[in-house]
């Protein structure tokens, strides 16, 4: 068997029977796989020695990644996305509404400046009580 890496070009894989092939490749996966193990008991050693503790998966079993997950995998739809109710309203434009998420708008910057009133004065629950009622 080859020993060096010279003596791997010299290797005739072509004329080897499959099952030679099959068993050298087997051997090569359990070699690279002792390998990557005692270097993974190395660094895991390295961290706890550092005061981490180091867990890895194979790609594709345990968690799916970091973080919250980014939707529901029953099928529900996710309760945090989606239109949310107007609480602000430019009282100029009653069509310009703001839902109070995300940087405030143009208008009620403006309005703000210009006038001296607050965020507050703008929330539709506010304009509402102060309109006359029929």
């Amino acid at each position: 068997m080859a020993r060096t890496v010279e003596d791997i070009g010299q290797l005739d894989l072509d004329n080897l029977p499959d099952d030679q092939l099959r068993e050298l490749q087997s051997r090569i996966r359990e070699i690279i796989n002792h390998r990557v193990q005692s270097r993974l008991d190395e660094f895991r050693l390295m961290a706890r020695e550092a005061g981490f503790e180091m867990t890895l998966s194979k790609r594709g079993e345990g968690q799916r990644g970091r973080g919250r997950p980014r939707s529901s995998t029953t099928g529900h739809a996710d309760q945090r996305r989606g239109p949310l109710p107007p609480l602000y309203r430019n009282p100029d434009n009653p069509q310009e509404v703001w839902s109070g998420r995300g940087m405030a708008p143009r208008w009620l910057r403006e309005q703000m400046e210009q006038s001296g009133k607050s965020r507050d004065d703008f929330l539709i629950a506010r304009q509402e009580s102060r309109e006359p009622s029929s």
